[in-house]
């Protein structure tokens, strides 16, 4: 007998789900497979992010969990930055069997502290190219103070108790990232029995305005959802 699998994806803080659209695609044209792919309160196209704080964005992802548990026999989640931090929270409380952590947020810095990446000039070359430096800053400067706390404080309470996750995980990290510093992923793989680290040298943290990190983050994660050997 089959076993029917689900699949969880959550995006990050101030996204929706292009962040992981072109990832969802990929895996929808060649397996099938239920899923979830629940937007934050306020997230999404257009942001409004005054009425409702960090509890609510971790409740929407649980709920968007409980409802696939309903439907298959084995989950795996995907989670991008924020989201990344709710799925191995989700999964140190609830059944997981693949956990993939892209650019978790455990160790978030503000985008106008780069120094502390030690990054080349080159590196900021590629992020103008692919405009994603630009695009973050815009979307930041609209986000009240009230909610980036409320950011901070729900990433402070959902990263602890990571060292209990049994779950398979593998944690993608670009090495490029101006948002969430890829030592962080380095030290939380330290920390998550088993975890499996991958790091992308010329990789942003949106992966998805680049279509050759894209390209390698949809190889990846196939590898590790699909293929047996991997």
């Amino acid at each position: 007998m089959s076993r029917s699998v689900g699949i969880l994806f959550l995006h990050g803080y101030t996204g929706g789900r292009h962040e992981l659209h072109p990832l969802f695609d990929y895996l929808k044209s060649r397996y099938d497979f239920e899923y979830e792919f629940p937007v934050y309160p306020g997230h999404g196209t257009i942001l409004n992010l005054k009425s409702a704080g960090g509890e609510d964005w971790y409740e929407e992802a649980l709920e968007a969990y409980l409802n696939l548990k309903q439907r298959v026999d084995h989950i795996h989640i995907i989670g991008f930055s924020m989201g990344g931090v709710f799925a191995s929270h989700i999964a140190q409380n609830e059944p997981v069997e693949k956990l993939i952590l892209i650019a978790p947020a455990f160790d978030p810095i503000s985008i106008t502290k780069p120094v502390r990446l030690h990054l080349m000039p080159r590196h900021f070359s590629e992020h103008m190219k692919m405009k994603s430096y630009h695009r973050v800053k815009k979307r930041l400067r609209h986000v009240p103070l009230k909610a980036y706390q409320e950011f901070k404080n729900i990433m402070a309470v959902k990263k602890e108790g990571i060292e209990s996750i049994g779950a398979e995980t593998m944690i993608i990290h670009g090495m490029q990232d101006l948002l969430v510093p890829y030592e962080s992923s380095v030290e939380i793989a330290k920390r998550i029995p088993g975890a499996r680290l991958e790091l992308i040298e010329d990789a942003p943290h949106l992966f998805a305005f680049s279509d050759h990190n894209q390209l390698q983050l949809n190889i990846l994660t196939e590898r590790f959802l699909f293929n047996e050997d991997n």
